[in-house]
């Protein structure tokens, strides 16, 4: 969970709303403050999880079958490029610079996997030493 965190909190300081960068002191401005990014962060990572959840997952069948990137492919994993956060924001500046109606997200959870991973659990002692 630690990795969620830290990229929430990026995306809270100077990756996304420059919290740091405002003067607030008051408590109750403060607080409102907080309340717009979090909805602000809710809907950019519904829009930019809706968006990822759209993307074709692989260009892979366009390639001849003697390509480095299918030899390269075959025991990666598959990483995001950019963020849901991130990417919702860029969609929704998109938006706005084309004069677009503004996207309103929804949200794709992962799948679950199907099966659980396997737990080895030696026996463990405790000493008196």
């Amino acid at each position: 969970m630690r990795c969620w965190i830290e990229c929430l909190f990026k995306d809270g300081k100077r990756g996304g709303f420059c919290w740091h960068c405002t003067k607030i002191t008051h408590p109750r401005r403060a607080e409102r403050h907080w309340l717009a990014m979090a909805v602000a962060t809710l809907w950019q990572v519904s829009v930019g999880g809706e968006v990822d959840a759209n993307l074709p997952i692989s260009s892979l069948d366009d390639l001849p079958p003697t390509h480095v990137a299918r030899r390269n492919f075959k025991n990666s994993v598959l990483h995001r490029c950019l963020s849901c956060f991130r990417r919702g924001f860029l969609v929704i500046k998109a938006a706005v610079l084309n004069r677009l109606p503004l996207p309103q997200g929804s949200f794709f959870p992962e799948p679950w996997p199907t099966s659980p991973p396997q737990l080895h659990v030696s026996q463990i002692t405790l000493s008196t030493a």
